[in-house]
């Protein structure tokens, strides 16, 4: 299949959200421990069903935040030409004005790690996953900043060119604009990042998750801008 002419991007329905699920969790699997936590158990039919509704609650009450997908079409699907249309990525914009806040209880819905162990966890992840973009929007003199918040690819797909097209969504609207665009990336997407033109920033971001959690598997992520 050629690469960015088969790939279309549009707007992700809330209908859509389930299938656009599936592929966060196919697309990073158990290789991203920030995925991980944020989505507890996101490859079981109950961390689906979850994971689909805070996407629709987010979607519904974000209105800063554009919510995409990348389709291929049944001409390019090749073993997939039963389908007319199949969902191989999406990738979540947000125009964010307003530093996020650096707690959790704040931004989302304790409820969804009931294990306490779980939720102090995801705490100390949050309050440092937020400095580097509460940096940059606090710099943006009020303009604001694009945040790539989330890009998936399904597997049986990654290599045509819908990470790219769904990055370039963002960044052209951040070049419109005339803001920056910043992502934090993880390994496995830091080349299709550099290729739409982002740089680093810092190179390993720091989670300090204390002596408490030195047995658990922190994020490797670099946070880049454009």
């Amino acid at each position: 299949m050629e690469s960015t002419d088969t790939v279309k991007v549009s707007v992700l329905s809330d209908e859509d959200i389930p299938t656009g699920f599936q592929v966060v969790s196919k697309s990073f699997g158990h290789n991203a421990p920030f995925v991980d936590i944020y989505f507890p158990n996101h490859d079981t039919p109950l961390g689906q069903v979850q994971g689909s509704e805070r996407l629709t609650t987010w979607k519904r009450t974000s209105k800063n935040s554009t919510f995409l997908k990348a389709v291929i079409s049944s001409d390019s699907q090749d073993a997939h030409e039963d389908l007319p249309e199949r969902i191989v990525g999406i990738g979540i914009w947000t125009l964010m004005k307003t530093a996020p806040p650096p707690e959790l209880g704040k931004a989302e819905n304790t409820e969804t790690w009931p294990n306490e162990d779980d939720r102090e966890f995801m705490t100390c992840l949050w309050r440092d996953y937020v400095k580097p973009r509460s940096q940059a929007v606090n710099d943006s003199n009020g303009k604001g900043v694009y945040v790539l918040e989330l890009l998936a690819v399904h597997p049986d797909y990654q290599g045509l060119g819908a990470g790219t097209a769904l990055v370039k969504w963002g960044t052209d609207a951040a070049d419109e604009q005339r803001i920056k665009a910043v992502v934090e990336s993880s390994p496995a997407g830091r080349r299709v990042y550099e290729k739409c033109g982002f740089h680093t920033e810092i190179e390993e971001m720091r989670f300090d998750t204390g002596e408490e959690f030195t047995k658990r598997r922190k994020p490797k992520l670099t946070f880049m801008v454009r």
